[in-house]
């Protein structure tokens, strides 16, 4: 398998919302927990990850909805559309955990790229669109 490479967070992902941003550093490291216990031995692999796969779906559950909200909140025209994305990822990483409960740790390490590729384009897409509307209704 290629190699993977754990993913660091860059202030350039930053919504300059700070309880937003500090939820996002938060989902990068308990991705990178994963990232850790692949990396391991196979029987830290297999002590570490139930608990990293719970704290990281249990932590983006959390994190969506208080997304959601504060989206609600400022009026943001597309929640509904946000929260479609968030529900689909949220549905696809429960299928791959279930995988991942007989897989193997390079199983768990595209799983890892899948989670970190897939959050850093949401916070460099999606996120900044409502962050911005977000910004603009707070300086008002």
């Amino acid at each position: 398998m290629e190699k993977v490479a754990k993913v660091q967070w860059d202030d350039s992902y930053l919504l300059n919302i700070p309880e937003i941003d500090s939820q996002h550093k938060r989902l990068l490291a308990i991705a990178n927990e994963l990232y850790d216990a692949v990396e391991g031995s196979p029987e830290d692999y297999k002590l570490k990850m139930s608990k990293v796969l719970k704290s990281l779906t249990d932590y983006t559950v959390y994190h969506f909805t208080e997304e959601e909200k504060f989206m609600a909140k400022y009026g943001y025209p597309a929640t509904s559309t946000h929260k479609v994305a968030h529900d689909a990822f949220v549905r696809e990483v429960e299928i791959q955990v279930r995988k991942l409960d007989g897989g193997t740790q390079d199983d768990a390490l595209k799983f890892y790229s899948f989670i970190v590729n897939w959050v850093l384009m949401h916070i460099a897409r999606a996120d900044r669109i409502w962050g911005k509307f977000v910004s603009q209704k707070l300086e008002q």
